[in-house]
């Protein structure tokens, strides 16, 4: 089972901003068969202008067990760090809009 967090304002869509600035993180579970759950919906205490660029320990308090970040942008440094430093999986999903496509395109892509 993989936990997948999904960066989003208002529940619906995907934050156009920086995936640590959104003010919520969706949470699904993703099983070996491709189906997936939303099993939760984080506040992100860090939302907004309260996040740093780049500053990934903050958002690893809120999402540690989660193993994929996915938003509509990311920075460069923090795509590395998320990767490198915390063995997550970033993914950038420019042309997606809402929380339930994002899903969808993860559970037929990337597993």
């Amino acid at each position: 089972m993989i936990k997948v967090a999904i960066g989003s304002n208002d529940k619906i869509h995907l934050s156009d901003k920086h995936f640590g600035m959104s003010k919520y993180f969706i949470i699904f579970e993703v099983d070996e068969n491709n189906s997936y759950k939303k099993v939760e919906e984080r506040e992100n205490p860090y939302g907004g202008d309260k996040h740093k660029h780049a500053e990934t320990e903050e958002i690893m308090e809120v999402l540690n067990d989660c193993q994929v970040f996915i938003g509509k942008a990311m920075g460069k440094e923090s795509q590395r760090r998320i990767k490198e430093e915390w063995n997550k999986t970033p993914i950038v999903a420019k042309d997606v809009d809402t929380v339930e496509e994002a899903i969808e395109l993860y559970s037929k892509k990337f597993l």
